[in-house]
């Protein structure tokens, strides 16, 4: 990984970081909404239970006031109007003297008060004639042509103070005769909704519903916008009053947990920030030592390719001139020499370039020469070069390829390569006096060539088969295994195959090994 890659790192770090800091804020969002939810709907139904609490005591007050007024109409009716005042006058003080709500009540026959009780106080509304009374006449006029009662107010009374009027129409023998108005204290009975020891928590408002639906506040404390609400109608005489009831405080907890889940967002956000950061910047120190290596690596390989390769080249060539007789004539003995040495200087210099190509192909720079070749040409080559080494180890040959007209598209010397690397290793792990099968067969279904080399060993042991093709890995890796070789051979051969466009695999159990080749087929014949 190069140190752009992990600038790139860091940049997808803050990319994830942000959108796991979107997502959190979503998740955080939703949750609280969820919450908030619950809370409104359960704020909303402890409201409704208290508005239904206020309503009924107000209510309460309001009707006992109403039933009063009604009961001084049978009164009057018995009485046949206002003929005998100090019976009506008698009556009223013994029903007003536990009616703390009632300021007065007024008798008014043909709509002018003659009438009041307690006169005491309300001295300036005797004689009022509402007729005569602009910002009256129009709610009387109705209420005669409606023949219903009427609460009004709160009104400002002539008299001073506010009040609730409560107007009933009488009538005499199907005429109308007058109407009775009783005076409700509006400082005490609305006033309770400010003054109740209970509601002390609440916004508390009264509103009235007009006729074309629009709604007046006409008592209580203003509302708080956005805040949860409850509204609650109060059916009254000839009106509809709407009591809306609010918490003064809102509730706490959703906000507290609010706040609360974005910290946590925060303190994950550091503790992986922190966390991947980390981890980045040690794979930054381990890229720089990665890197180093690679510098040494290389230098190693370029001091291997002078400094080896090129002397061990010399010594084979000098050997071949001494086998072939530049010095003279050598003894048998001589020659056996020059021979061993000529084996081990090529071996070695096999070893030597296996370790070159396992690094070109490990950084894809190794060339490859593609050319369309004959597929029998080539195994029948393979075989002849090793036939003396299958001899050394009493290993003979089986060799079947029904498909001599075969061609393929590789890289003769690499493809060459692959199969001594096959062959060699059949051989080696095969016992002496067996026989190494070399096989080609045609797989319509995947359109390639398949060339299986199988032997009659002992067979991969089952814990190594995962990393046959691990570079420098060895079945038996021990100091004292029969038999030699790097563990480069099959991860080259299998680098080598998959850049000419094929692939390898196995198969291997106690009676043997069988490696087999999967080369694409040329589409038409290149002659």
């Amino acid at each position: 990984m190069t140190w752009w890659r992990l600038e790139r790192r860091f940049r997808r770090l803050l990319v994830s970081l942000s959108l796991l800091a979107v997502l959190g804020v979503l998740a955080i969002e939703l949750l609280v909404w969820q919450w908030r939810t619950l809370e409104r709907e359960q704020v909303q139904h402890d409201l409704i239970i208290r508005a239904s609490d206020v309503r009924s005591t107000l209510e309460t007050r309001l009707l006992d006031s109403i039933y009063l007024t009604r009961g001084l109409v049978f009164f009057l009716h018995s009485q046949k109007g206002m003929s005998d005042r100090q019976s009506i006058e008698g009556w009223l003080a013994s029903m007003l003297a536990g009616a703390t709500d009632i300021r007065n009540i007024g008798i008014a026959p043909d709509n002018r008060i003659a009438l009041i009780y307690p006169l005491a106080g309300n001295e300036a509304a005797l004689g009022l004639d509402y007729r005569k009374t602009p910002a009256q006449w129009p709610a009387v006029e109705r209420m005669m042509q409606t023949g219903t009662p009427v609460l009004a107010g709160p009104l400002q009374l002539v008299q001073g103070g506010q009040a609730l009027l409560y107007r009933v129409p009488v009538f005499m023998d199907d005429r109308y005769w007058g109407l009775v108005s009783t005076v409700i204290n509006a400082d005490l009975v609305l006033g309770m909704l400010e003054t109740e020891p209970r509601w002390q928590d609440l916004h508390i408002q009264l509103q009235r519903v007009e006729p074309d639906g629009q709604v007046v506040p006409i008592w209580g404390d203003a509302l708080v916008a956005d805040e949860v609400q409850q509204s609650m109608p109060i059916h009254l005489p000839g009106v509809t009053w709407r009591l809306v009831l609010q918490n003064r405080e809102p509730a706490a907890g959703v906000q507290l947990r609010h706040w609360t889940l974005y910290a946590g967002l925060a303190l994950i956000l550091l503790l992986l920030g922190y966390a991947w950061g980390n981890a980045i910047a040690q794979q930054r120190e381990r890229e720089a030592m990665r890197a180093e290596n690679e510098r040494l690596k290389n230098d190693f390989v370029s001091t291997v390719n002078h400094e080896l390769r090129t002397p061990l080249t010399s010594i084979i060539g000098t050997l071949s001139l001494l086998a072939g007789g530049v010095v003279g004539e050598l003894s048998d003995k001589a020659q056996d020499l020059v021979a061993v040495a000529r084996r081990n200087a090529e071996h070695l210099l096999r070893l030597i370039s296996d370790l070159l190509d396992i690094d070109k192909l490990a950084a894809g720079q190794l060339p490859l020469d593609m050319q369309p070749l004959r597929l029998s040409a080539l195994l029948e080559a393979a075989i002849e070069e090793n036939a003396g080494y299958a001899a050394q180890h009493e290993i003979r040959w089986i060799y079947d390829n029904p498909c001599p007209q075969a061609w393929v598209r590789v890289d003769a010397t690499r493809f060459r390569q692959v199969l001594d690397n096959l062959l060699s290793n059949a051989v080696k792990f095969s016992p002496a006096g067996s026989a190494v099968s070399i096989a080609v067969h045609s797989d319509e279904h995947e359109r390639t060539w398949r060339v299986s080399v199988t032997d009659q060993g002992d067979g991969i042991p089952p814990a190594f088969q995962p990393r046959v093709f691990d570079r420098f890995t060895q079945a038996d890796g021990s100091s004292s295994r029969k038999t030699g070789g790097t563990g480069l051979g099959l991860a080259i051969a299998r680098g080598l195959i998959e850049g000419m466009g094929g692939r390898i695999d196995f198969v291997s159990s106690p009676q043997g090994t069988c490696f087999t080749l999967h080369i694409p087929k040329l589409t038409t014949d290149p002659h």
